[in-house]
């Protein structure tokens, strides 16, 4: 009967479990364990994957295939999945001489979190949408459909999962916020963080089947899950001019540049803090501005005030100087703009005002003035002008309301009694 051993006599690795695999470092060949004369079971562990495989002394010659993938964060299936004596069972009674070939593709062993974390790691590394997609990731879908296979999962499931996501009720910091299902203001926002979740796993899952990191053969399930339907979006917070003046005066110095920097060019929280003084042309008035979410370069035209604005925050730095800092000197942080933003928006008596609000205020402004929404949509980089009509088309000039205000009068004054019917009595019945 062949030897189950838990360890190598040369090397004292311990390969029996899952707590005993996660202590090994990563590495490039397997750890072996004899388990039969000429015949040993190899973990490997490398920085993407994890596998069973067995290596057999045949003619002379070591021969080795992977067998499964180990069972340390996924359940044993007996199939793909194998715990340690599963993956045993299988090493000795295997013939590698005969190239049987396996099962199943043992690229199934792929889990989601797997495909998703090469997804962030291969396209959107850079990217304007890298660092909240990450934690969106982290905080609802890491620990549930994360851990299943790519193979052991199927439309259904991903339906399952998606549903139960959309009735959590929400967090902050950890705690669990107050929830209402019934409410369809809340209901709504629910439904819309889990298809932003969704979005993450399909457009991971498509990234991976187009570039042959899943088996040839793997059916494209998760294309026939569909988000929820949320109908059109509310339109986002847009400051009135007198709520600009309150929110600019509230604002401490270095805040105040920043927020006037957005008004004056519609510019991303994080795109402002890329912009170096040569970004700006003072002789064309214009201001380069590199999108990180979609990763166009725009050159974006000042009014003469702005021009004014940026000839005053420039003057003096050298090309390569950050044109917005905070006030001790260093770059802005990610997360520097929190506290001081919802000081000034309280100060100000503002509600509903973040600073992704100055983006939309540059877009209303500029649709008030030229009445033109296709160059709305390229001043603000967008690629379809029609999340931009979503946005500002009550701002637009109301074709319909100029119809019926030329329909003629109906002769019907505001307070006079309406005269009773005196034509021929209706017949009963």
């Amino acid at each position: 009967m062949a030897r189950k051993p838990t360890s190598n006599r040369q090397t004292g690795v311990r390969i029996a479990t899952a707590e005993a695999r996660a202590k090994l470092p990563t590495r490039r060949e397997p750890y072996w364990v004899e388990i039969a004369p000429g015949t040993a079971i190899g973990y490997y562990k490398g920085e993407r994957d994890v596998g069973w495989f067995v290596r057999q002394r045949i003619a002379g010659a070591y021969r080795k295939q992977r067998i499964g993938t180990p069972d340390d964060g996924v359940k044993a299936d007996g199939d793909v999945v194998l715990s340690y004596r599963q993956a045993v069972e299988r090493a000795v009674n295997l013939q590698l001489e005969d190239r049987q070939p396996l099962p199943r593709h043992y690229g199934d062993g792929l889990t989601i979190n797997q495909v998703v974390a090469a997804y962030f790691e291969e396209h959107l590394a850079g990217k304007g949408s890298e660092y909240d997609s990450k934690r969106s990731w982290a905080l609802h879908g890491a620990d549930s459909i994360g851990k299943r296979l790519v193979a052991a999962t199927d439309a259904p499931a991903l339906r399952k999962w998606h549903r139960a996501l959309a009735a959590k009720p929400p967090t902050r910091r950890g705690k669990v916020l107050e929830y209402d299902p019934a409410d369809p203001e809340q209901q709504r926002a629910r439904r819309s963080t889990a298809n932003r979740i969704l979005t993450i796993v399909k457009a991971a899952l498509n990234y991976a089947w187009r570039n042959d990191q899943l088996p040839a053969d793997q059916p494209t399930w998760w294309a026939k899950v569909e988000p929820f339907e949320l109908g059109d979006d509310p339109p986002p917070r847009m400051l009135e001019r007198d709520e600009i003046k309150r929110l600019l005066n509230a604002a401490q110095p270095d805040l105040r540049k920043l927020l006037t920097g957005a008004l004056m060019t519609g510019g991303r929280r994080g795109e402002l803090f890329a912009l170096q003084a040569r970004d700006y042309s003072p002789d064309h008035g214009t201001v380069r501005i590199y999108q990180s979410k979609t990763g166009k370069t725009l050159l974006q035209p000042l009014t003469a005030e702005g021009a004014a604005f940026f000839d005053d925050v420039t003057v003096g730095k050298a090309p390569t100087d950050l044109i917005f800092t905070r006030a001790d000197g260093l770059p802005w942080g990610r997360n520097d703009i929190i506290r001081p933003m919802r000081a000034a928006v309280e100060a100000a008596k503002l509600e509903d005002v973040s600073f992704k609000t100055t983006r939309a205020t540059y877009g209303k402004l500029l649709l008030q003035a030229t009445k033109d929404i296709e160059m709305v949509a390229k001043a603000l980089g967008h690629s379809d002008s029609r999340i931009t009509r979503r946005h500002y088309a009550q701002y637009l000039p109301n074709e319909i309301a100029k119809a019926v205000a030329k329909m003629p009068r109906l002769g019907v004054s505001i307070g006079d009694k309406v005269s009773p019917f005196t034509g021929r009595k209706r017949r009963a019945g």
